[in-house]
């Protein structure tokens, strides 16, 4: 894995003059890969190479603790061990290599390092390969258990293996002297309205998030059993293909599905997943949709009339409840990506959070959401999409009497799904009248927080009527209402 060519690309790196800002993560990673290479005892180092190893051992390790490149020149010529190399030295530190020259070797330690953190658990691998070679395993349950932890575990080293190199760029900047071009592209890609998945409902796209759902983000929002949850998020997806924006983007590129949605279920099954798109997408009950049915009405075709019209579709996956993870999530976007191309994925929807199984396990439950919300905040920067889920909020939120008394608080298990969360939302049922939802937003990266709002519902049809900004001057009487009332649903949005 270490060649001479490698170990010469690496000096020049190092040593050499590049308008390419040198991190301490470059000198890190080319430690990595030597460390890596050195405990394979199989391999016999030739003295020569060794001594080369360990020459640039101790320039990354010097560079590390912020020594110059001329200090670091002659710190080591007093060596005798590194003696031989010295005009080496000298002519790497004098060379002058282009930009893209630069690149093309941090992609090479880049590679190298990625097999080193793929690979991490290879030794698992090896041994769940050697059992069912020679059939030494206690069940056929032990085995299947035992190889799908180890290619989630395989999964899993990847995905954070890509997201480090994702968030890399942006990670340190010289506002003297680096280029800022690549900080540039980043932020256009995450925050320019275009690139946002409108959430379909205007005041959370235009008073709390600047234009919709960020890629990259994770949003949650919570709520208790029958607040909702479900049909929000549902309605989220609607709303968003049939927003103006959309529209005019579907004209771009007619004939071709430019945008999909990834609805991820485990709380309602395929079937009742369907309705809740199919009857507030045509403002139809349950018994109206039964006796559509009847009346050999084509559900299908009536859906994909309507989706084709904005060149969209949706992907609806249903798994039973703590049978998947984040890591299964990512081959199922995988898949899409496939068929439809990486850029066309406009969100992952998942419902919900808390039914997620995580991939790494833990003794205590609440360590266990942190870990799949950390594993779907990672998702969201790895495919650069938004990831919209939902998640169940302890008990005191059935006695919410209005969007005031509703507080982050109340996320219940896990504090870390607040803590690695980009957004977070409460939303909770009237006592009384159960066509109205309060909601707070409890947290908000991007965007306005401390905003809180009332939705008129029809449960009925799963639709989400009307949102409705909550004045916060008075905060004696809970039904003060701004005059801004916004009305949205199906395909008809006003905007």
């Amino acid at each position: 894995m270490i060649t001479e060519s490698f170990l010469n690309s690496c000096f020049s790196l190092v040593l050499c003059n590049s308008k390419v800002r040198k991190t301490k993560d470059f000198y890190r990673d080319i430690l990595e890969i030597i460390e890596s290479y050195e405990k394979k005892e199989t391999l016999e180092i030739p003295l020569v190479v060794k001594n080369k190893v360990d020459c640039l051992k101790k320039i990354c390790s010097m560079s590390i603790n912020g020594k110059t490149v001329d200090n670091i020149l002659d710190s080591i010529s007093f060596s005798e061990k590194f003696k031989q190399y010295q005009d080496f030295l000298s002519l790497k530190s004098n060379e002058e290599l282009k930009d893209n020259i630069v690149e093309d070797i941090i992609k090479q330690i880049r590679l190298r390092k990625k097999i080193n953190s793929l690979f991490i658990n290879y030794d698992d691998l090896s041994n769940v390969l050697e059992t069912i070679r020679d059939g030494s395993f206690d069940s056929i349950d032990d085995i299947v258990e035992d190889y799908e932890v180890t290619i989630k575990k395989l999964y899993s080293n990847m995905m954070e293996n890509n997201r480090a190199i994702t968030i890399e760029a942006s990670a340190s900047l010289d506002l003297a002297k680096d280029n800022y071009d690549h900080v540039v592209e980043m932020i256009k890609k995450k925050y320019e309205r275009k690139n946002t998945t409108p959430s379909g409902i205007p005041i959370f796209d235009n008073d709390v998030f600047m234009g919709g759902f960020e890629p990259s983000r994770l949003y949650i929002f919570g709520g208790g059993s029958g607040a909702g949850k479900s049909t929000l998020l549902s309605n989220f997806i609607i709303k968003s293909i049939s927003s103006q924006r959309n529209i005019l983007d579907a004209k771009l590129e007619p004939n071709t599905i430019n945008k999909v949605y990834i609805y991820i279920t485990m709380e309602n099954t395929i079937e009742e997943a369907l309705l809740r798109i199919y009857q507030p997408l045509f403002d139809r009950t349950t018994i109206q949709v039964l006796r559509d049915i009847s009346q050999d009405v084509d559900i299908k075709q009536k859906m994909n009339d309507e989706l084709s019209k904005n060149n969209a579709t949706i992907i609806m996956k249903y798994f039973p409840a703590m049978s998947i993870s984040p890591t299964d999530i990512m081959s199922v976007i995988d898949d899409a990506i496939t068929t439809y191309g990486k850029d066309a994925i406009a969100g992952v929807y998942i419902d919900y959070l808390d039914l997620l199984r995580s991939d790494t396990r833990y003794d205590l439950y609440r360590l266990e959401l942190g870990h799949i919300t950390l594993s779907l905040k990672t998702l969201a920067v790895q495919y650069n999409v938004p990831v919209i889920t939902v998640s169940q909020l302890g008990r005191s939120v059935y006695y919410v009497q209005s969007s005031k008394d509703l507080s982050v608080g109340m996320m219940g298990e896990s504090i870390k799904k607040v803590e690695h969360a980009d957004f977070i939302a409460l939303i909770a049922k009237d006592n009384v009248d159960d066509s109205v939802v309060y909601c707070s937003v409890g947290k908000n990266r991007s965007g306005k927080s401390g905003i809180n709002i009332t939705f008129k519902v029809d449960f009925e049809k799963f639709n989400f009527l009307t949102a409705s900004l909550v004045s916060n001057k008075d905060k004696k009487d809970d039904m003060t209402i701004d005059d801004k009332v916004i009305h949205f649903g199906g395909f008809d949005t006003n905007l």
